[in-house]
């Protein structure tokens, strides 16, 4: 679908730079009336706003617009093995507000019960205005098909086809939803980065493939799945039934089982393999990749023997963001989704 000039320019501002109505015009190749007249609604409807002016070399200085973050409000849902985790940011995806309690998942309707009574709770805690909620995003350990509405399949948590319409029924708002690691993969975006390889080394090992600031989602909504590619044949014995898929080498659980030594190891082939096939950097991510980066030289070390075309293993980083991770990329999808609510605003106006 064409994007309007109003969303282009509202895209635009989300990254959080002041830009001069002639920076618009030029970023999108836009005429100036057009971004006058777009510009202008914007501002009368509160989402962008005049803030300060720009250097000049003489003449009157051009004033810089900012988009207002507290405009609206976007809620993220981490929903884990074992834990919830609640956000809360603005449009610019700052933090607000967080949370986690302990709720083991159950497809079930009391779990359901819960989880709504845990977010009720969420908000009365921090005095979260759910009328001023934008939507919601929401990150799930499983393989999701958003036009059919549901989980197709979430081996760590034994479900199949299994609706999603439970949650929304659950929520004040509209949601989104997304697999844990694509979230994950989302909040490491940023302007100096906008295309890599996200490991995600949860108690599940998964994935992610950003491409030009976008998830390369695949035919059938599994580009990523790295944790079941084949790492040793007829190894250990995965969840998913095979044997000696990643996930088996590169979970939590196997480096307390192996330590650090024989765990880089795995995780340098795995990894230069990944090289090999996409040429992206890659972002360590999870449990793990909070916990890399005092052993990175060392991995750094371990890589240089498999990937033999780098002059310098400079395409491993660990992630940047480290806590409640999916549940910001969780709300950063719904900004994406449910940023139009916000122009619609604009039409009523006129």
């Amino acid at each position: 679908m064409t994007q309007t000039a109003q969303e282009r320019i509202f895209q635009l501002m989300r990254g959080g730079q002041t830009m001069t109505r002639q920076d618009i015009a030029e970023e999108l190749s836009l005429s100036m009336p057009t971004v006058l007249q777009h510009v202008t609604q914007l501002i009368e409807a509160g989402i962008l706003e005049e803030w300060g002016t720009a250097q000049s070399n003489g003449g009157r200085k051009a004033k810089t617009l900012r988009l207002r973050p507290e405009t609206s409000y976007v809620l993220g849902i981490n929903i884990g093995i074992r834990l919830i985790e609640f956000v809360t940011t603005d449009l610019l995806g700052n933090l607000l507000q967080s949370s986690s309690i302990s709720l083991p998942f159950r497809d079930e309707p009391d779990w359901y019960t819960q989880f709504q009574c845990a977010l009720l709770d969420f908000f009365e805690q921090y005095r979260v205005d759910s009328s001023q909620i934008l939507g919601a995003g929401i990150s799930f350990p499983g393989i999701i098909d958003g036009q059919r509405n549901q989980v197709v399949r979430s081996h760590i948590l034994g479900v199949e086809h299994m609706g999603l319409e439970r949650f929304q029924k659950a929520l004040p708002c509209p949601a989104v939803f997304h697999n844990d690691a694509n979230c994950a993969c989302f909040a490491e975006r940023s302007a100096g980065r906008d295309s890599y390889v996200y490991l995600s080394l949860n108690e599940s090992v998964g994935g992610a493939i950003m491409l030009n600031g976008r998830l390369w989602m695949g035919d059938t909504f599994q580009a990523g799945e790295l944790g079941h590619m084949i790492l040793i044949p007829g190894g250990r014995r995965c969840y998913c039934g095979k044997q000696g898929c990643a996930d088996a080498y590169l979970s939590p659980q196997a480096l307390e089982q192996d330590g650090w030594e024989t765990y880089l190891g795995h995780l340098a082939i795995f990894i230069t393999n990944l090289r090999m096939l996409l040429n992206m950097d890659l972002v360590i991510g999870g449990q793990v990749g909070i916990k890399i980066r005092p052993q990175l030289d060392a991995l750094l070390v371990k890589a240089a023997q498999y990937d033999r075309f780098a002059r310098d293993i400079n395409y491993i980083f660990p992630c940047g963001q480290q806590e409640y991770s999916c549940a910001l990329g969780a709300a950063e999808f719904a900004v994406e989704q449910f940023g139009d609510k916000l122009l619609h605003r604009v039409g009523t106006m006129r």
